[in-house]
């Protein structure tokens, strides 16, 4: 089993779902199952960028990991664990020792923003994407710890370029960790960081950002 980490509009899900289309693994997104569930509070912490309580969570995840384990596939995990509570449940539940590794999707907020603003969710608002993106902040930060004390690789991976750029990106650290066969992977360089609509793009730390780009993004992303 393996997990996706990554801020929203990083890819980790279409990530994911590539991995289980050409692998025949098993993806399981966190933000479609608790949508399942037809739960109106559910609804409304995911419309503005909140995370659902963890007892929600953990109950619904242990359900579903069940069933996927059955299926003896390779798992892969996509927005969950998303607190540290949740990953202390995966270690109570001795499900840890099934995570082979975490990778990290890192994406510059400048690129983020830009592909918030393509796609064009409702639940993508100014106020909902800062809300998200602080919450997950103040999380990786400690879920790393744990996940890296209890033995979990983690591997930053850079999120950049099209998806098959960062499916192979990503295949590479499968390999290194013996879940797919290592094979002759082409020369794929980490691009420079780039200005974008307005950011001063910076791959690794926090973007500046006029308020007239941010009007001018939200704009888009609500027309």
């Amino acid at each position: 089993m393996i997990t996706l980490f990554g801020p929203t509009g990083s890819g980790k899900s279409e990530q994911g779902k590539l991995l289980a289309q050409k692998y025949h693994w098993t993806w399981v997104s966190a933000r479609d199952q608790l949508m399942s569930l037809n739960d109106k509070d559910i609804q409304y912490a995911l419309d503005h960028g909140m995370f659902v309580d963890d007892e929600t969570m953990n109950g619904l995840m242990e359900r579903i990991l069940a069933k996927a384990k059955s299926s003896n596939k390779q798992v892969v995990l996509d927005g969950f664990p998303s607190t540290v509570r949740q990953v202390q449940w995966l270690i109570d539940r001795g499900e840890i020792k099934n995570i082979t590794g975490a990778i990290v999707l890192r994406v510059p907020h400048g690129e983020l923003w830009r592909r918030l603003m393509l796609r064009k969710r409702v639940d993508d608002t100014r106020a909902a994407i800062e809300r998200r993106e602080d919450s997950y902040d103040r999380a990786m930060t400690g879920m790393m710890r744990v996940l890296s004390q209890n033995d979990v690789f983690v591997r930053e991976v850079d999120g950049r370029n099209e998806p098959k750029d960062v499916l192979e990106r990503i295949e590479e650290v499968l390999a290194d960790w013996g879940l797919i066969p290592k094979k002759q992977f082409a020369k794929n360089p980490q691009p420079p960081a780039r200005h974008i609509a307005g950011f001063a793009a910076d791959y690794n730390g926090k973007s500046t950002m006029s308020q007239d780009a941010i009007l001018e993004i939200l704009k888009a992303v609500s027309s």
